[in-house]
Order: structure tokens, then sequence, then C-alpha cells
């Protein structure tokens, strides 16, 4: 989809202001991805009135949108959507949202390694300590605290905010866990509902959904 007159940041941030939706970033810091470089992914939560049809995300430089990153799906109000981009692009993005009916606005030049969740609208409100929500975005840093105790190897473990139709990257990252063993495994970022993925050496493949890892980031399968 190539660029066609898109503003520039500031004007962007003027719509948004003037709308009533100057998205929130919320500065989170950055996570190291997979390559050991950081991870631009984020999260997109619309905090408005109006359904989100595509969302662009490109490295800044970069002349042409390329694909919609939500692909089949779209963002209604008060709903959210991981964006998961390749750390090689680096952490500073260009995105451009398309809304449902009509209308497109750009924000230019947004770091994403540290503002990891975009609030478009007004910003979320803070739980208490202690009263952290299922819907509320996960602490940074936060692990899933995996346990095997079958019989039988795990090779391969994902997981993924839920209701995500990619499982994403497998989180063992080619190693194996023992049966008997445990391990703490970094999430991606996301709400603290997740769902989790097994798959073991016999090729055997059990599930968990909808999960509230930061009330209980522990997991044992089977």
């Amino acid at each position: 989809m190539p660029r066609q007159l898109a503003l520039q940041a500031a004007l962007a941030l003027s719509f948004f202001a003037a709308a009533g939706s100057l998205p929130a970033l919320a500065q989170r810091g950055p996570q190291q991805g997979p390559l050991g470089i950081p991870d631009p992914s984020f999260e997109i939560v619309n905090n408005t009135d109006r359904g989100l049809e595509q969302l662009f995300a490109n490295p800044v430089g970069v002349r042409d949108w390329g694909h919609d990153r939500l692909g089949a799906q779209w963002v209604p109000p008060g709903a959210r959507h991981v964006v998961r981009l390749d750390p090689r692009g680096g952490c500073r993005q260009d995105l451009r949202l398309v809304w449902r009916g009509g209308g497109v606005d750009d924000l230019r030049d947004v770091d994403t390694c540290a503002q990891r969740q975009i609030v478009l609208g007004p910003p979320l409100p803070v739980p208490l300590p202690g009263k952290m929500a299922p819907g509320y975005a996960a602490p940074q840093g936060m692990a899933l605290r995996l346990e095997n105790r079958g019989g039988r190897p795990i090779t391969l473990a994902f997981a993924t905010p839920s209701g995500q139709p990619d499982w994403g990257q497998d989180l063992l990252l080619g190693r194996t866990l023992r049966a008997g063993a445990r391990q703490s495994l970094a999430l991606p970022p996301g709400p603290c509902l997740y769902d989790v993925k097994v798959i073991f050496a016999d090729g055997a493949v059990q599930e968990a959904r909808g999960l509230d890892l930061c009330a209980r980031p522990a997991v044992r399968f089977p």
C-alpha cells in the first residue's frame, strides 16, 4: 500500500488531541527478542468508539507501507491486538491507522521497544497494587513458569495473548524440557490472559487457554 500524502507526526498527534483520542504510550522498557536485540513488538489498545480496520507498521524511512499487520482481523472499540515485528527492523517505527468507515492517521517515529503499549483514546485506568485485572497489560519481564509433569520431554512451547490466531515463536528456542523439569520462559508482550501450548517429543499436543498469568504464572503439563 503506497503512502499517500502521509501526515507529519505533529499533524497526526494534533488530530488525536482534537478528537480526544491522543495515543497514550506506555513506557515499559525494551524487551529482548530471540535474536538478542530489542523486540519492537507492541500492543495496540482501541479505547475509542471507532473500529480499527487496518494497521501498518514499518521501520522509519521505508517508503512502502507493506502488508496490513492485522491480517484478516480488525480491532473493535474496547479491544486490543498484539502486533509482532521483526527485531531486525529496529525499534523506531512509522504507524498508519486505517479506521473502519473511513479515516487514516499516521504516527511517526514511535520507539516501540520503549513504548510497548499504544492506547488509542483516553489512557487506561491504572489498577491498584495487587489488583491487576486480566485485561490489563502484563508487567514487563513477566515469565511463564512451565513445568513438565509428564513422562516425555517437551520439545516446543508457545504462549500468546489469549485469542490470537498465531502461536508465534517457540519459547524454548530449540531446547528441550525434560520430564519432571521446570523452566522460566520470557513471555511476549500482551495482557494478562494467555493461551499456552506445548508439543511433546512424540508429537502429542496439549493446550491451556485463557490463563491469567499475572495471577498464576506457573503452568503444568499434562
